[in-house]
């Protein structure tokens, strides 16, 4: 979740642990993938003898409500745990649970099944909404007659995930026990505050409509609490357990279920969205009662909605099959405008002049908000004079969310999210250089060739800030 509250994400950002000491984020998510790497190449060379590392193709999955900065620190920390960036495939967990249903819908088909999905026919749209632990993700896509899946709104989502129903109930807890006795369960005894945050979320997973929760606590705390008079309609204690009531389950569920419900009313109403026929719910928290119920009772006249068996290793198994197809996703749509931030003015058309900075960085957009993007097209095109006698020239990249953008850059209304760095030879006069990028998967990759030279320089735009580099991973003259 910090990865996707952060605005601006860095190399060094720190994050803190349970007991409040902070840590490079960039090591806790390396040594996190590099654990499960390293679990599932045991059981592999078990099961096959003499593989290596180099034979296995990764699948990390991310959040499609993430941006760019946050997919590229995942880019980055599984280098660091030992898969490279050209054995390495970044998912978009809702469009891996869509790619798994389809699979599972086309094999249905094939055995006659009378249960196929219907939501994958060709040309049929559908929503999917990936509700996890930190974040509900939601995409919406139509099926190609190739097979193939096109995104045809901007992923979208929100931190209503079930941590949020986690973190509602021990502030729950907190007003009824009082700070001082959590605090003293969570400095004295952190185990058991830790099998307390562990009972919280096994008993909320199947916790119904009309049901009370009922969770274990030890002897000291059952001891140390005495439940205010405002609040024994709803809760009480019995040995070793402490109960609470149905109706304060119900306003518990209530802020985070109305949340995602009204946000995908909204997209419903969209001009894109009016053809959707099917809403699927996957991820570990579509099992609770109160989010399928409030779909069904919201969605259910006017749409198909579908629960799949096994919806919390959906996402998993479609990154699996992703791994193994060949542009499984086609194309998105563009969720900001993407630009270049200069301290130019423009020329003509598609040809600025990089010249001396008065102050001021105007706004040259690459990628219009909302725009479809075909995956490994060319997105846009442009030509950059340059004027000064450098080696270098660092070209900023910036998104906003605004309708229609300004042409002047201010804090207020952007965010700077990259830089491309092209590192050239030293020029004695004016000099052209073309850049083009093009979308390859989740990633931006950029083309500049230098016009007078034939110099071509290939990468990637730069998302994370940290010490200037070249970004070029290759320099051919062409």
């Amino acid at each position: 979740m910090q990865l996707y509250r952060k605005e601006e994400l860095t190399h060094n950002m720190e994050i803190k642990e349970m007991g409040g000491k902070k840590m490079k984020a960039m090591l806790v998510f390396a040594f996190c993938i590099e654990y499960i790497k390293d679990k599932v190449m045991e059981r592999l060379s078990q099961a096959i003898n003499g593989i290596d590392e180099e034979d296995v193709h990764w699948v990390v999955t991310v959040p499609a409500i993430w941006n760019d900065q946050a997919r590229q620190f995942m880019i980055e920390a599984s280098a660091k745990a030992g898969i490279g960036k050209d054995n390495l495939t970044l998912a978009l967990e809702p469009e891996g649970a869509a790619i798994c249903c389809k699979y599972i819908a086309m094999d249905k088909k094939k055995s006659g099944d009378a249960t196929e999905l219907k939501a994958f026919d060709e040309n049929s749209r559908f929503m999917v909404v990936d509700l996890g632990g930190g974040t509900i993700d939601i995409t919406v896509s139509e099926v190609l007659s190739t097979g193939q899946l096109r995104e045809i709104y901007n992923a979208t989502g929100g931190p209503w995930g079930g941590n949020y129903i986690n973190d509602q109930i021990i502030q729950t807890l907190i007003e009824v026990v009082g700070w001082s006795v959590m605090g003293m369960l969570k400095s004295d005894d952190f185990d058991d505050y830790l099998q307390l945050m562990k009972n919280v979320e096994e008993k909320k997973r199947g916790i119904t409509y009309d049901s009370e929760l009922s969770l274990t606590i030890t002897k000291d705390l059952q001891k140390k609490i005495e439940i205010p008079e405002k609040y024994k309609k709803d809760v009480r204690k019995e040995k070793k357990r402490i109960k609470i009531s149905s109706n304060m389950m119900k306003k518990i569920f209530a802020s985070s279920v109305d949340s995602m419900m009204k946000h995908v009313d909204r997209l419903l109403e969209k001009d894109e969205t009016k053809l959707v026929s099917s809403i699927l719910l996957v991820g570990g928290y579509a099992a609770c009662d109160f989010v399928q119920r409030a779909f069904r009772e919201k969605f259910e006249k006017r749409y198909r909605i579908i629960f799949p068996l096994g919806s919390d290793m959906i996402v998993l198994k479609g990154a699996v099959i992703s791994g193994h197809l060949v542009e499984a996703i086609v194309g998105r749509m563009a969720k900001y405008h993407y630009g270049l931030g200069l301290s130019t003015e423009a020329v003509s058309g598609h040809i600025l002049s990089v010249g001396e900075s008065n102050g001021e960085k105007q706004f040259f957009s690459l990628i219009k908000k909302g725009q479809k993007i075909n995956v490994g097209d060319v997105v846009t095109e442009y030509k950059v004079v340059l004027t000064a006698k450098t080696q270098w020239t660092n070209i900023e990249v910036y998104t906003t969310e605004e309708d229609t953008p300004k042409t002047v850059i201010d804090e207020e209304h952007f965010t700077k999210v990259g830089n491309i760095n092209v590192r050239l030879p030293q020029f004695k006069q004016e000099s052209t250089l073309a850049l083009t990028i093009s979308y390859d998967e989740t990633e931006f990759k950029v083309v500049a060739r230098d016009e007078n030279t034939g110099c071509c320089f290939v990468g990637n735009c730069q998302f994370l800030e940290k010490e200037i580099k070249p970004f070029l991973a290759s320099t051919t003259r062409i």
